[in-house]
């Protein structure tokens, strides 16, 4: 089942050119108003629950930092930031693929499953369509940014209670 925008979006793309860094950057980011982002990312098959999977378990991780579970501090940050760095390289590389079926110009090679309308309205630019296959890098991008900012939260304020009882003690 191929959409009927497909061929004169391919057409458009191969025209305008440009590498992947370009056509994540021409991406038109304010379409995910639109469209069901849980739906977007299903279809993208296995990386995107891998994707989500990750997320979630770095938010997980986070929460069990926080409330000193996990009982040294390094283990908490390395773990955040292994997580936001392997879900930043899915991310990538999801989208480098999606990219690269895109560019080569077979429209039966770009991944249709990608784009349905049951996520919302069909994209109707290059622009559009670049926003639907850039999805995992975004939520990759995302994840790797509130990772990093945990591990700034827990360098900054991990256990200064602690340490100030058993000083008084």
């Amino acid at each position: 089942m191929s959409p009927w925008f497909l061929p004169q979006l391919l057409a458009t793309a191969s025209a305008e050119g440009g590498g992947f860094f370009d056509f994540v950057r021409h991406s038109q980011f304010r379409f995910y108003q639109e469209r069901d982002l849980g739906l977007d990312l299903y279809h993208s098959g296995l990386a995107g629950i891998a994707l989500f999977t990750l997320a979630i378990a770095s938010a997980v991780i986070f929460l069990l930092a926080i409330f000193h579970v996990i009982a040294e501090r390094r283990h908490a940050v390395i773990l955040l930031l292994v997580l936001g760095l392997a879900t930043a390289a899915v991310g990538t590389a999801r989208s480098y693929v999606s990219f690269g079926a895109l560019s080569s110009n077979d429209a039966t090679a770009v991944e249709t499953r990608l784009v349905r309308e049951t996520a919302g309205p069909a994209p109707v630019t290059v622009a559009q369509l670049a926003a639907v296959l850039n999805l995992p890098l975004v939520l990759g991008a995302a994840t790797l940014a509130a990772d990093a900012l945990g591990c700034v939260y827990i360098l900054l304020l991990w256990g200064r209670g602690r340490q100030r009882q058993q000083k008084d003690r």
